[in-house]
């Protein structure tokens, strides 16, 4: 393939997405600890003190539910590394689209107290999964998320192409002290090189987590841990109500899948009779709920049971794409080590862009288009921070619908703007013609 061609291709794809991945992997980096930030700032929920005392989650369920006769109970979250108290988790009834909601209610396993309560979608922890899962953009966010990561597999590909040959001819990890531009390209190889396998995955399941939903349909893929009744047993009003024995589906679970975690307990509302248990097995480096239990409402006999272990090469392929994209199946080191390889996606970015504008100097200069760096980055930096910083003050004071449409609007409207501005450049440019001799 003819250099020249996949340079245009790098170059490009870092000048129009560059911003987009170093939004990405800034807000990637923080939403690898969001269990441990909620946990930090959240301690009155999360955390209680240690004890022999076991409540009966069966009564905490049926204290809270008459105290929200709006809602009707979604799951309940049970105990596990950075949380200590059982979520039960409702929705309302009446759904509202500038006013979204997920209740939440914490409650001492030990005690039953109930601990407070809060609106899921006005959390910090929603607010850091938000802003880099869907840019906080309702509608077609997760899917801009999705082109991102092919951009960055493009980019990680091209670099690989253009760089290979040239790093065999340079010893590796030197960086010459010269010109900012050649020592930006140095380091800009260096990092690229020893980062490669890490972008490579993060491109391929960023976009495949952004484009999941289409992808499925488009492949005709399903969900392979999916369960569906196939007759309805229950009136769906039957369903939503039921009196389920959570005490007694917790302990048959474990029964039935002693080497699982049970991290969820979600009963249908649909009329299939059936309550749902998710969990995680120790070690096993899938998503989190991968693996799952379904029992009977009424009688509590196992429907259906699901062990990743057991499972073909495809499923198994499934369900590693959100854990390898996170990092959240080895603890606090690996999610430091990922914190530094995310960050150093941004920093390939930044690292082009400044010898973009270093090696086109000279030429814009005899246009007088020169671009002082330093302002530049500064207002870029600040731009990037303030609007972090600005959408997680309106998510957590206002929630996710306002701000939602707010930053779809804003985010929709500058592409427009630059569109608009480039169209105006270009059309103020004339023609160069040759002059008579």
């Amino acid at each position: 393939m003819n250099k020249n061609f996949i340079w245009k291709i790098h170059n490009w794809l870092g000048l129009y997405t560059g911003i987009i991945i170093v939004f990405l992997s800034i807000t990637g980096a923080a939403a690898l600890f969001r269990p441990e930030i909620d946990r930090l700032l959240n301690p009155e929920l999360t955390k209680v003190a240690d004890s022999t005392e076991k409540a009966s989650l069966t009564a905490a369920v049926n204290k809270v539910l008459p105290s929200h006769p709006d809602k009707y109970l979604f799951e309940v979250e049970m105990p596990k590394g950075n949380l200590d108290t059982w979520i039960i988790r409702m929705m309302p009834k009446e759904k509202s689209s500038l006013n979204p909601m997920i209740w939440e209610i914490f409650v001492n396993p030990h005690t039953g107290e109930i601990l407070g309560e809060r609106n899921y979608f006005k959390s910090f922890s929603y607010f850091l999964r938000n802003i880099h899962v869907r840019f906080y953009e309702a509608y077609y966010g997760r899917q801009i998320v999705g082109l991102a990561g092919i951009a960055l597999f493009l980019s990680t590909i091209t670099g690989l192409l253009i760089y290979g040959k040239f790093m065999k001819k340079q010893p590796f990890g030197k960086i010459r002290k010269s010109k900012l531009r050649i020592t930006q390209a140095d380091i800009h190889k260096l990092v690229g090189i020893s980062t490669l396998a890490f972008n490579l995955m993060i491109g391929i399941t960023g976009a495949w987590l952004g484009l999941q939903a289409y992808l499925m349909v488009g492949l005709n893929i399903e969900q392979p841990n999916s369960f569906t009744r196939s007759e309805k047993v229950l009136d769906a009003e039957d369903d939503l109500n039921y009196q389920l024995d959570f005490d007694a589906i917790y302990e048959n679970s474990r029964i039935a899948f002693p080497n699982m975690i049970p991290w969820f307990i979600r009963p249908t509302t649909n009329g299939e009779g059936i309550v749902q248990v998710l969990g995680n097995v120790p070690g096993q480096a899938y998503e989190r709920r991968s693996n799952k239990l379904v029992f009977d409402k009424q009688d509590h006999s196992l429907l259906f049971k699901y062990n990743i272990d057991d499972q073909d090469f495809g499923s198994k392929l499934y369900f590693v794409q959100e854990s390898f994209h996170f990092g959240d199946f080895a603890g606090l080191p690996l999610k430091f080590l990922y914190c530094l390889l995310a960050l150093s996606s941004g920093f390939l970015s930044l690292s082009g862009f400044i010898i973009y504008l270093e090696r086109t100097r000279k030429s814009k200069s005899q246009m007088g288009e020169v671009i002082p760096l330093k302002p530049l980055l500064i207002k870029w930096t600040l731009g990037i921070f303030g609007t972090i910083i600005l959408i997680g003050i309106m998510s957590t004071q206002i929630g996710l619908g306002i701000p939602s449409i707010l930053v779809g609007l804003a985010f929709y409207g500058f592409i427009i703007f630059i569109i608009i501005k480039k169209l105006i450049s270009v059309s103020r440019k004339k023609p160069t013609r040759n002059q008579p001799a």
